[in-house]
């Protein structure tokens, strides 16, 4: 093993697709199972995005009731139960494991390093993280929705690597570059390593920092094992 001794993990369009490709358009959304005007329903969504990562809503049906009562719908409590079902299941889908994630984390393990996650992400993913496969593989995980922290605030990668009981600088964060999160990882005293996401294409803006790394990267997971066997802190 490398002097290396843990790796923390981004979670979206790294071990899993990336978040919105993930989200498989159905017949059914939300408002429709709410009886809301779709419209509004939909950009009030989109708007409490930043409040669902950052733990301002510690349930599926609580930010599913706030957007409800700001657009002046009332549903029942039946309605909303199966609204968060709804949005759970979606979640679920899109939490699809990379087909090399298992691989590369068992060989991680096999070689003694310690596995972390660390995600910004609205409360579904912490709550239905122990049925995804992946989830043995981690010794810790650091969700924002329940942390209270996103990135790329230096105290969320403190905590991660604390909780793994590791020091940065014997740290690899691996990450599709969103929210300037390589940057904030290096300066903390991390090995930041970009892994590349098509979707950065589309989003330009979101990826900034992916379209502009000089540091490492790799295009798969497995690459990752061939860094860690050559690199030193």
């Amino acid at each position: 093993m490398s002097a290396f001794t843990g790796v923390i993990f981004d979670l979206f369009g790294t071990l899993v697709g990336d978040f919105v490709a993930g989200l498989s358009p159905t017949d059914r959304d939300l408002s429709s199972i709410l009886n809301a005007p779709r419209e509004s329903f939909q950009q009030l969504w989109r708007q409490t995005a930043k409040l669902r990562i950052d733990g301002t809503f510690q349930s599926v049906e609580a930010s599913i009731a706030h957007v409800c009562d700001m657009i002046g719908v009332k549903p029942t409590k039946e309605q909303i139960d199966e609204a968060a079902d709804f949005r759970l299941e979606q979640i679920r889908r899109a939490l699809n494991p990379k087909p090399d994630a298992a691989p590369t984390l068992a060989q991680l393990k096999r070689s003694g390093y310690k596995l972390g996650l660390l995600s910004n992400c609205s409360i579904e993913i912490p709550t239905l993280w122990p049925e995804i496969p992946l989830a043995p593989f981690f010794e810790t995980t650091v969700f924002s929705s329940r942390d209270r922290l996103s990135k790329p605030d230096s105290r969320i990668f403190q905590l991660a690597c604390e909780r793994l009981g590791v020091e940065p600088n014997s740290c690899v964060y691996i990450a599709d570059g969103e929210n300037h999160e390589l940057a904030a990882a290096t300066k903390l005293g991390m090995r930041a390593v970009l892994i590349r996401n098509p979707a950065a294409k589309k989003r330009p803006d979101l990826f900034r920092e992916a379209a502009e790394w000089q540091g490492d990267s790799v295009s798969e997971l497995t690459d990752l094992l061939t860094i860690l066997a050559a690199k030193h802190p």
